[in-house]
């Protein structure tokens, strides 16, 4: 049988070779801050891909911004059944690996305190006030940066979840209500926050671009978008691009700005950029490549469906990593940098799968609390629930997976 995207009935943007794609953006990207990460724990990093982790960042704000505009098209009720599956989805990874980070950084700094330097061991009671503030995504408001014991990549959950949010007062209100509320959102997020909101609105201008011309025939335009992201992504990364780009006058403003509670790379806008052009482009000549088999979607989604643990997990993973060694009293060298690159990803991975089905769980949990039944679709038919993730939704492909319904 034929694949076909299943969706909105409002919308024909999702075929099935760009749900594939997507998924691999989303999967790749996540990689990509691995691998920064782990050429910065090992002090041996991998040409390219391992030198640019904010990249990737750059890559989940689109792609979220694209998927959140996608299920806007009629799937939720109303604001309550969006927060649900926002926090059902969020919570199913932000929250294991909150508890993960403890245990493991307390062991760890246990075991080998040196392996954390300078961090020193949390006392109970931050712990506590850590874990809350970050489960509730105001780690990054105004002023605050909060990391949750060693894992860092926390930040971009709080950026996330405020585009959520302001995003929904655009859509569940109207007039001066939108307006007020969007407003108050907004000053609650903070600067910090709000700066980058261009990037993730990227993702949501390239859903609406798409949608507007969906049946229009394209293939030469796409074709040029993408070989142009292609030929600029790979130029801004083997020539330093992060490094001119906040050497220009026009990036000063933006990098001087720490004591509003702003850290942001400007050059985040010109990649921001040139991925949503690099989607636009195989969106427009996807025509041209066969619809993927199914043993191929199975693979990308399930390598797509790790790809936010692999982001929140692996800090703490190669935190501890480094302990054990330094416990083993294994030394710089060959076996340190394989290890520091392979066990937190296999566990990372592993912990990632185990995880997948707790956002069903939150989700009946979520909706029970407030008393929500089943979403119903357009026509009166059950929409299943398949809470959303941060970076990017697994996105279905034939008739046979699961609704897309974020």
């Amino acid at each position: 049988m034929e694949n076909k995207a299943t969706f909105s009935h409002s919308s024909n943007v999702l075929q099935p070779n760009l749900s594939v794609y997507l998924d691999l953006l989303r999967y790749f990207a996540a990689l990509m801050v691995y691998l920064f990460h782990a050429g910065h724990f090992s002090h041996y990093r991998l040409p390219l891909f391992g030198t640019y982790g904010g990249l990737g960042v750059a890559v989940f704000f689109v792609l979220s911004g694209f998927v959140i505009a996608f299920s806007s098209t009629g799937k939720r009720r109303d604001i309550v059944d969006y927060f649900i599956a926002r926090f059902a989805r969020l919570w199913s990874v932000a929250l294991p690996a909150i508890l993960l980070t403890l245990v493991l950084d307390t062991v760890g700094q246990w075991l080998a305190l040196s392996a954390y330097a300078p961090m020193q061991p949390y006392p109970a009671y931050k712990w506590i006030a850590a874990s809350g503030i970050t489960a509730l995504f105001l780690n990054e408001i105004w002023f605050l940066d909060i990391w949750l014991g060693t894992n860092g990549p926390f930040w971009s959950l709080s950026y996330e979840f405020w585009y959520y949010a302001i995003f929904a007062t655009l859509i569940y209100f109207r007039g001066w209500q939108r307006v007020a509320m969007a407003g108050l959102v907004m000053c609650i997020a903070g600067p910090g926050i709000i700066i980058a909101f261009p990037v993730w609105l990227l993702g949501v201008g390239l859903f609406h671009l798409l949608r507007k011309h969906v049946s229009a025939d394209r293939t030469r335009l796409g074709l040029g978008a993408l070989l142009v992201s292609i030929v600029c992504l790979t130029l801004y990364v083997m020539m330093g691009g992060s490094k001119i780009f906040t050497a220009l006058p026009i990036a000063y403003p933006l990098v001087n700005l720490k004591s509003w509670g702003i850290n942001f790379w400007p050059q985040s806008y010109v990649v921001g950029f040139l991925i949503a052009l690099n989607i636009y482009g195989f969106a427009r000549m996807q025509r041209v490549f066969r619809s993927p088999s199914e043993p191929t979607v199975r693979l990308v989604r399930t390598m797509a469906e790790t790809s936010f643990g692999l982001y929140l997990f692996h800090y703490p993973l190669m935190y501890f990593c480094k302990a054990i060694l330094a416990v083993a009293q294994v030394p710089q060298g060959t076996f340190y940098v394989l290890a520091i690159y392979i066990a937190p990803f296999v566990a990372a991975t592993w912990l990632s799968l185990k995880c997948e089905p707790l956002k069903f769980v939150l989700s009946r949990i979520l909706k029970t609390l407030f008393k929500r039944d089943k979403a119903q679709s357009a026509h009166g038919k059950d929409v299943p629930i398949v809470p959303d993730y941060p970076m990017a939704a697994p996105l279905a492909t034939n008739d046979h997976e699961r609704r897309l319904d974020i």
